[in-house]
């Protein structure tokens, strides 16, 4: 059996459990019926199921558990979970096109700019291993690549594109880098124990700007009855909260530092939007809006 229908079953095991929770019987009918829909080998054992569920626990950090009085098998944290379905879901689809063949026809994707993406594997086992990386990068508009050692600790996805957070070595200064400009990555065997806790550093940002010299803002805006329905299903952020209505204006807060990328995003709703506070930010539209009139003006 090939290791892609291994990562394929592992995932159609935590996505029957993402539904609740099951005894063995009921996962092994449920891979007996996927392996018939899909003409693979889904099928297992007791103790491949164990197994699996080991492997699961070491690539996804999902650890599934049975309960030994009931038989009934479960995902002890679903905050964990929660946290990991971007990741899931992008696995979803990996597998999903390696396992279809003559798929061109069926899947449409957005004309995006993926280069780069060779690069994720090496920086992803150089992350878990906290191993120190040399990059080659090229910046934009510069002819000369450089070699940079890093310390890296997240990658990130925003706007189809990819990118590294790491601390840039020897000074310690957090820095961000496009995958697709970096050109060549060596992993180094020496390990670094810094400390940086990267949930804290990107708590408060949106998209991959994270300003030095800014404080976090409460940002409140309010949208129609439609628009804050898809806004309660997509949040712009995290932190979203919903506050009490007025009349038919449905109010929201995020709590970010306001930057470039934050902006463009909410430039996007275009009337849909009342931006409320702060009044520094409401000036800033003002400004977009007015600058795009007159260019318009005859």
């Amino acid at each position: 059996m090939s290791k892609q229908v291994y990562i394929a079953r592992y995932l159609k095991i935590i996505n029957y459990l993402k539904r609740g929770q099951a005894t063995f019987e009921d996962i092994e009918n449920y891979l007996e019926r996927q392996s018939e829909i899909e003409g693979l080998d889904f099928n297992i054992s007791q103790r491949t199921l164990q197994r699996d569920l080991n492997e699961i626990r070491t690539i996804y950090s999902i650890d599934i558990r049975c309960n030994k009085s009931s038989g009934m098998y479960y995902i002890a944290d679903e905050e964990e979970l929660n946290e990991n379905q971007h990741l899931l879901a992008s696995f979803d689809m990996f597998n999903a096109l390696r396992l279809t063949s003559n798929y061109s026809e069926l899947i449409q994707f957005e004309n995006a700019n993926v280069k780069g993406s060779e690069h994720i594997y090496p920086l992803l086992q150089a992350i878990k291993s906290r191993s120190q990386t040399e990059i080659t990068y090229k910046k934009f508009y510069e002819e000369d690549s450089e070699i940079v050692l890093i310390e890296p600790y997240l990658l990130k996805q925003f706007k189809t594109k990819w990118y590294l957070i790491c601390k840039k070595s020897p000074s310690g200064d957090v820095r961000t880098y496009a995958l697709d400009r970096i050109q060549q990555v060596d992993v180094k065997r020496k390990r670094f124990n810094d400390k940086f806790d990267v949930k804290t550093y990107s708590k408060n940002c949106y998209g991959i700007i994270h300003p030095t010299d800014q404080k976090v803002e409460k940002v409140t805006f309010s949208f129609d009855a439609d628009q804050a329905n898809y806004i309660r299903s997509f949040p712009i952020h995290p932190s979203q909260k919903e506050i009490k209505p007025v009349g038919e204006e449905y109010f929201f807060t995020i709590d970010v530092y306001i930057t470039f990328d934050l902006v463009s995003e909410l430039l996007l709703y275009g009337e849909r939007i009342t931006i409320h506070s702060p009044k520094h930010l409401i000036k800033e539209m003002k400004g977009i809006y007015t600058s795009c009139m007159k260019k318009y003006s005859a």
